[in-house]
């Protein structure tokens, strides 16, 4: 028999997760006859609390708010310093303290020992994954966060995250409006996260949509990734004449790479690159961006979570963010 959760309980009290989580802490008034109605609930649906919970629920809690984020590197990249700087300026303008959980590994480990300890009210994830065991953890037990990205799942969560999808295919449009139509991709490589999974799908839709092969090389969060996979890519798709990169460190390294193969951008070879953290690495070049508006994402995901810890009421609790198309130099007409 699958395991009762506080959310089923909330269901049946026909309640939110933490107006029961309240009940149970008692550290916030709610009505009598909502509070007969959760402990009626509970009982009828034989809930236990999760240890963690119970644990939360005892001792005095602090106002902070933990920020998890896996980092895809050993170096902390300037996107990922985007994302963490805006939330924790939110964070802190609410009062609560900022606390940053930075590690290179999935391990869930790391989130229920902060998560037992009670040092934070409530929890931003980042890095999301499309079946993510953090946010089956902290739903047990409770706990409110907000996601920013999105799972394959999303019933029920609360999140922010960009909208990929208009994105990518604003990409393929301005680079077929050009003539292109040998265009390849390189991806995130971690197929697990939501955000690389939907960016592939997106790139394979958009593709379709025009008649054209979707071409795809895996590179990480690097400049050195960038170089490989490009090298791997004009070795193996000689004929490509465009390529979109998941993230600007990878793009510089794929530009050197088209650069020591004699491909001159954007003569030869056009190149649309996410973000611009690192533009001055691509030298005097100003590339064609598409912004996922990192700041934006973090600060609205950030907000999203101190109305949960308020208690106030939200008029929107799944965003979407649609990302920037900044025109550069990095691209051009394809030639024949």
């Amino acid at each position: 028999m699958a395991r009762v959760t506080i959310a089923d309980v909330a269901a049946k009290a026909r309640v939110s997760k933490s107006t029961v989580s309240h009940a149970l802490s008692g550290k916030r008034s709610i009505s009598e006859a909502t509070r007969r109605r959760i402990h009626q609930a509970i009982a009828e649906l034989g809930y236990r609390p999760d240890p963690v919970a119970q644990s939360l629920a005892t001792r005095t809690r602090h106002r902070a708010i933990g920020f998890v984020f896996p980092l895809l590197a050993p170096e902390v990249s300037g996107l990922e310093v985007r994302f963490i700087a805006s939330a924790a300026q939110v964070i802190n303008r609410a009062g609560y303290a900022f606390t940053l959980m930075t590690h290179l590994d999935d391990n869930i480990g790391h989130l229920e020992q902060f998560a037992a300890s009670g040092l934070a009210e409530g929890f931003l994830l980042m890095q999301v994954q499309m079946h993510d065991e953090r946010v089956t953890y902290l739903d047990q037990c409770g706990i409110p966060f907000v996601l920013i990205g999105r799972c394959e799942e999303n019933r029920g969560l609360y999140y922010v995250d960009c909208h990929i999808e208009l994105g990518i295919d604003r990409c393929v449009e301005q680079l077929t409006h050009f003539g292109h139509r040998q265009i390849a991709f390189l991806h995130q490589d971690n197929l697990a996260m939501g955000f690389s999974a939907r960016a592939i799908r997106s790139f394979a839709d958009a593709c379709q949509h025009r008649s054209l092969e979707s071409v795809y090389e895996p590179c990480e969060l690097s400049f050195a990734s960038g170089e490989q996979a490009m090298a791997r890519l004009l070795d193996r798709r000689p004929e490509t004449t465009a390529i979109i990169v998941w993230n600007d460190n990878a793009a510089a390294g794929a530009v050197e790479a088209a650069l020591a193969r004699g491909r001159r951008i954007p003569a030869d070879l056009s190149l649309i690159c996410f973000n611009y953290s690192s533009i001055s690495r691509l030298g005097s070049l100003q590339p064609t961006v598409l912004d996922i508006r990192a700041e934006d994402v973090a600060a609205q995901a950030a907000h999203m979570l101190i109305c949960l810890l308020s208690g106030e009421v939200l008029s929107e609790t799944q965003v979407l963010v649609e990302p920037a198309f900044i025109e550069g130099q990095s691209i051009a007409p394809c030639r024949p």
